[in-house]
């Protein structure tokens, strides 16, 4: 199955003499995209898989062992190379530090790898200004049919509501609902969704959650309740889609603010959860602090109201960050709630500057009052993305109605 981000990750103009660092979930398939990569540029013999003791044998008898091996195959362009779970050798920032500074013109390095990964990205490092990150995620539509033929690749077009919805309107593909149903379903975790079974489905579910709150948490943490942990797991599912409140949560497993506050950034940095922030500004009375809560698979959840929102988050986030990636700007998917309880469940910023908003329905075709309210408060187009609708239908004050599957196959 092709991944989108194999259409820019390896764009020279953005990673020529740069390590590229991909992370994501455990199983979203980042090593298959790594080796379909070394395999389609004839180089299948340099991936390197950090979690075989053989390999550590060998770079301990002979730290020119990688070298010698892109010595051996330089032939005038750069040796396209795997380094996956590096990270969970002791040095290895100091392994990549050395390895790059004396290599960088004679290789392509791809370095993969999930939660420990992902920190070192995120605080001060001696790789900074070595690389440049990407961020895998599960499918998206287009994914999982394979036809990228719609994808956006301009971020500004969502400030053109008539333009949005005229690309919008353009797509026709028959599979489309029956596969949008299955992602819905299995999620967009690539074994589970091909294999296509609820059996399956749970027994992969169970298992990937104990992997995550056993294995993975021990590898990046202290945490010795990991009982507490678990409970906290089971129960996040029924706060996806509305302000977290750490403060109830603390109350409800009866642990200490800060303790719940880390687990949460714990299960964040293991790419189970992630946030978005409230946007305020130019909002009177919004809400400024509160985070809501989703997951990477959402799956997981039972409401179908919720599973689709869900969805739709982790579809916005992948788009963001393929805009970000692609050095089109800074863009983040946030939130808007006021005091008087008016909520758009998406808002699309743009370096700081607010670029348009979305509001997931199951079946509702009627224009969001909070939607129409802010976009109109904030100049901007509101797009309502509707899981059962027909067609693409424009109304007044910059707002449309999308049908699911024609959003997901432009966002990718």
């Amino acid at each position: 199955m092709e991944r989108l981000i194999s259409s820019y990750i390896f764009d020279p103009e953005m990673t020529a003499g740069k390590m590229i660092s991909l992370t994501g979930p455990r199983q979203v398939g980042k090593t298959t995209f790594a080796q379909k990569w070394l395999e389609s540029a004839g180089s299948e013999d340099t991936y390197f898989n950090w979690d075989d003791p053989s390999l550590i044998a060998e770079y301990k008898k002979n730290p020119l062992y990688f070298r010698n091996i892109i010595d051996e195959k330089f032939k005038g362009s750069p040796v396209p190379l795997v380094f996956d779970e590096i990270h969970k050798h002791m040095e290895w920032r100091n392994i990549l530090k050395g390895f790059y500074d004396i290599n960088r013109e004679k290789m392509q390095l791809l370095v993969t790898g999930s939660a420990r990964l992902g920190y070192f990205q995120k605080s001060g490092d001696s790789l900074v200004g070595r690389y440049f990150s990407y961020q895998l995620f599960p499918l998206g539509l287009a994914e999982a049919l394979g036809d990228f033929s719609y994808i956006l690749d301009d971020g500004d077009i969502f400030a053109d509501a008539n333009l949005f919805a005229g690309r919008a309107r353009e797509v026709k593909i028959q599979e489309a609902d029956e596969t949008l149903e299955n992602l819905l379903k299995f999620g967009g975790f690539p074994e589970p969704f091909l294999k296509g079974t609820e059996k399956f489905h749970r027994r992969w579910q169970t298992d990937y959650k104990n992997l995550l709150t056993k294995e993975d948490v021990r590898d990046l943490s202290r945490i010795a309740d990991i009982k507490g942990l678990e409970t906290l797991v089971e129960i996040l599912p029924t706060k996806v889609g509305s302000q977290l409140s750490i403060p109830s949560l603390s109350e409800d497993l009866g642990k200490r603010y800060d303790t719940i506050k880390n687990w949460i950034d714990i299960l964040q940095g293991l790419y189970l959860v992630f946030t978005l922030r409230p946007w305020h500004k130019k909002i009177a009375r919004a809400i400024k602090k509160e985070k809501k809560l989703y997951f990477l698979d959402w799956s997981l959840l039972s409401e179908p109201g919720v599973v689709f929102e869900n969805l739709i988050a982790v579809s916005l986030i992948r788009m963001a960050a393929r805009m970000t990636e692609t050095g089109q700007g800074n863009f983040e998917i946030q939130y808007i709630r006021d005091r008087e309880k008016r909520e758009v469940d998406f808002i699309l910023v743009k370096d700081n500057q607010p670029v348009c908003l979305f509001e997931a329905k199951e079946s509702d075709t009627d224009i969001s009052k909070p939607g129409r309210f802010f976009g109109e408060k904030l100049n901007i187009p509101l797009y309502q993305i509707v899981r059962n609708a027909e067609k693409v239908e424009a109304f007044p004050g910059n707002c449309i109605v999308i049908p699911a599957s024609n959003f997901l196959m432009l966002t990718g």
